[in-house]
């Protein structure tokens, strides 16, 4: 017989590693001292910084909204879907260190295109089990509220699938050109983020 939880400490906990991902990132931007001397450089050369922490800041909230509308209809959590949560939470939590590393590479030749395609190949993977989270509701749609109508089934599959072609595009990209695939992290993070669904009013 199938196990069912109640959703609201899956969230709380949730919430709580999103917030810890998303407050690590920028204590990886910093100014080294060896720039004093030119501060004003020294802040403007760590564009790389600002935009990495742009991207996953804004990915991770675009994942949070998404993963908050999710979990408000649900009713209930099975294995699966437990399972498949914490897998994504793991994800989340990583994105920290190749955030670091795509920040602090894009200024080697030889180093940029690994970290950017190391970069974007974590977040596909978090997309994709972001898409997994829903695609297990799918399979057993009593965990859903049963005010969810199938328009808004529907809205919220499209709102958690598209991301994972975009990744795949942007990683190719990177292999030729990987300052360019950096910026088109941003967009897709920027894309998702507004796509996300919250509760309809009435």
């Amino acid at each position: 017989m199938e196990n069912y939880w109640g959703t609201s400490r899956t969230e709380a906990f949730s919430d709580g590693v999103f917030a810890i991902a998303i407050t690590l990132l920028i204590l990886e931007v910093n100014v080294p001292e060896t720039a004093f001397d030119n501060l004003w450089r020294g802040i403007l050369d760590q564009w790389p910084s600002y935009l990495a922490y742009a991207t996953s800041f804004i990915t991770i909230g675009g994942i949070w909204l998404a993963h908050h509308g999710i979990f408000r209809r649900l009713q209930y959590a099975n294995t699966r879907l437990m399972l498949i949560n914490l897998l994504l939470l793991m994800g989340v939590s990583f994105l920290p260190f190749p955030t670091k590393l795509m920040a602090e590479a894009i200024h080697n030749a030889d180093a940029e295109r690994a970290a950017v395609i190391f970069y974007g190949g974590t977040l596909l993977i978090i997309s994709s089990l972001l898409n997994a989270l829903w695609g297990s509701v799918a399979r057993d749609r009593h965990l859903l509220r049963p005010e969810v109508s199938e328009k808004e089934f529907n809205a919220i599959a499209m709102a958690a699938g598209p991301n994972m072609a975009f990744y795949v595009g942007v990683i190719a990209l990177a292999i030729l050109a990987p300052r360019v695939a950096a910026v088109g992290y941003l967009l897709v993070a920027v894309t998702a983020a507004l796509r996300a669904r919250g509760e309809q009013t009435r």
